[in-house]
């Protein structure tokens, strides 16, 4: 089992005001957004799908609510509070067949080529960004992928433009550190999140750590200048 990243302890402290604090931080767009990720893994009608590091649980409950056959939906996440949460609102939403479960990203309880496409919103910078595991967990996702199957990455992004960049990385810091220190009492994780956002891979960048495990990465959608993205990683077959 990889070490655990230690955002983790972040998370159990600010998994109560996280859904405010997107709604706040992003205007709403965050649920545009997660509606968009969830019909791009639903155009190809995926039978079984993972949500990794689904966190509270929305773009899971996305999947099953917006599905029109038959499916199954996993949510996993390491974060017990943040489950909890999942739970209780798949639950409210009357959607009981989510299976949320409690694991590493590293070392999942799932079988070889199991799914036909993986969804994770907003926790790919989480596995990657300055994380020694990063090369473990790109092995262990592409594990459990059909060949043929995709991986749809919703995920901050350094925008390509300089005058761009600069007032994001301004919003950032102005913005998304008080607003989500204020609200949640933890500016260590917000202060985090911004530097994560603000120095994230490039899109040429990510595309070539992808190549050594058979995954080959395109844009499908650009949101805020390119602060945003949604990608589309397909496993190569052998």
């Amino acid at each position: 089992m990889s070490s655990p990243h230690p955002l983790q302890s972040y998370y159990s402290r600010i998994n109560k005001t996280y859904d405010l604090v997107n709604r706040l931080f992003t205007f709403g767009q965050d649920r545009r957004w997660r509606r968009h990720t969830t019909e791009a893994c639903l155009a190809n009608q995926p039978g079984k799908i993972l949500d990794l590091c689904c966190g509270t649980g929305d773009l899971a409950i996305s999947l099953a609510r917006m599905a029109t056959y038959p499916v199954s939906v996993t949510g996993y996440d390491l974060n017990a509070g943040m489950l909890e949460i999942a739970r209780l609102k798949s639950s409210r939403s009357g959607l009981h067949e989510i299976a949320f479960t409690q694991g590493d990203a590293g070392s999942m309880p799932f079988q070889d080529e199991e799914f036909d496409c993986i969804t994770i919103g907003f926790g790919f910078r989480n596995l990657t960004f300055e994380n020694p595991n990063r090369d473990h967990y790109l092995r262990e996702i592409s594990r459990v992928m059909k060949p043929g199957s995709r991986l749809l990455i919703l995920e901050s992004a350094r925008p390509h433009n300089l005058m761009v960049s600069f007032f994001y990385r301004l919003y950032l810091k102005l913005v998304l550190v008080p607003l989500g220190g204020l609200l949640s009492g933890d500016w260590s994780a917000y202060r985090y999140l911004a530097g994560s956002s603000a120095g994230f891979y490039s899109l040429d960048e990510l595309a070539g750590m992808l190549i050594p495990y058979r995954l080959s990465l395109r844009v499908e959608r650009q949101y805020l200048f390119g602060a945003v993205n949604l990608l589309i990683v397909t496993k190569k077959g052998t």
